[in-house]
This record gives C-alpha cells, sequence and structure tokens, in this order.
C-alpha cells in the first residue's frame, strides 16, 4: 500500500508530465519526412522517374518529389543548376542506394548553393515543378535530363562512418600472446 502511494505522488507531480511532453515532441521530430506537408500533399500521388523522365511534357508544372545524389554543383548568373542521379526515396523522403537509380535529372534554383556544401555524393531531396526536358552532352551520348524547378531542398547530413581503434581484425582483450592464438583457437 505505501509503495502505490509513492508511484501514484510521483506520477501525480511535475516530473512526468515534463517527461511526457519531452517524448511526445522528441518522438515527433525524430522521425519527420525531409518535405514539408504542405508540398506533399500538392505533390499528392508519386510518378515512376521513367515516366516522368520519358513524358515530361505532360507533366509539365506538376509538383513532385523527387531525391538521390548530387553529381555537379554548378553556380550560374541567375542561381544554381544541380545534376542529380535519381534514387527512389523511403518513407521519410530520404534517399535509398544509388544502384537503384533509374536515371538523372537537373534541378533549377534561384539560389546560391556553394559547391563546398552541396558537394558531390552528397544526399538530397527535391520538391519542386516539372519544367521540362533538356538534352545535354554526357560521354559521347546526348542525355535527356529532367528539369525541376526546386520549391523546397533537402540536404541530408554526411554519413559518418565508424572506424575501429584497433587494426588487427582478431583484437580481443583477453588474448594473451602467451596462449599463441586469440582467444577462441586456444591450444589446450
Amino acid at each position: 500500500m505505501m509503495r502505490f502511494t509513492t508511484v501514484k505522488r510521483w506520477l501525480s507531480g511535475w516530473p512526468f508530465p515534463l517527461f511526457s511532453l519531452l517524448v511526445a515532441v522528441v518522438g515527433s521530430t525524430s522521425c519527420s519526412p525531409a518535405i514539408s506537408k504542405q508540398l506533399r500533399n500538392e505533390a499528392a500521388a508519386p510518378v515512376p522517374f521513367e515516366e516522368l523522365q520519358q513524358r515530361s511534357d505532360e507533366y509539365k508544372g506538376r509538383v513532385v518529389i523527387l531525391g538521390g545524389y548530387i553529381l555537379e554543383t554548378v553556380n550560374e548568373a541567375d542561381g544554381t543548376l544541380l545534376v542529380i542521379l535519381q534514387a527512389p526515396l523511403d518513407s521519410q523522403n530520404n534517399p535509398k542506394s544509388a544502384d537503384l537509380s533509374k536515371g538523372r535529372y537537373l534541378v533549377q534554383t534561384k539560389e546560391f548553393l556553394d559547391p563546398a556544401v552541396y558537394s558531390k555524393e552528397r544526399k538530397i531531396t527535391v520538391g519542386g515543378r516539372v519544367v521540362g526536358a533538356e538534352k545535354k552532352k554526357l560521354g559521347n551520348i546526348n542525355y535527356k535530363y529532367l528539369v525541376v524547378a526546386s520549391l523546397e531542398i533537402h540536404l541530408w547530413p554526411k554519413k559518418v562512418e565508424y572506424t575501429r581503434p584497433y587494426t588487427y581484425p582478431y583484437y580481443d582483450p583477453w588474448y594473451y600472446p602467451w596462449y599463441g592464438y586469440p582467444y577462441p583457437y586456444r591450444r589446450w
């Protein structure tokens, strides 16, 4: 009986409501998509990238959300042009693997985007309007790029890779050199 009243008193005190508010705020912001809800509603049903690229004139003016990896950042007098390697998006609008790409597209923006920040191989998600298509040289061919005028751009943080502090592949803190073998391979 005594324990129940102590818990009840703690739950009715100020720490519990403050803790539950903190959990609700952190939980709702950590998994939010990269593109605003308003733009996602305007974009409506997604169209496969291959169809957008092939029939770009039919989709002119349509709002789309695309993602991928930056290949090149070109600053021009009236803004910046990004060359993007398309990648499918997950539920949070985060680009998946570049190996799943169906092509390339161009993103036009009136803002200055620093090439040091918007550098090669950075992940990006773009919400924008389809402008049409543009043919440009890609190696020895003329490639048809889908062109999108950006409304929102989300640059994903660089992936931090963990490096092990020890280079020996069989490192074991319980390894004794006088046994002659690492831990699981002792001669007993």
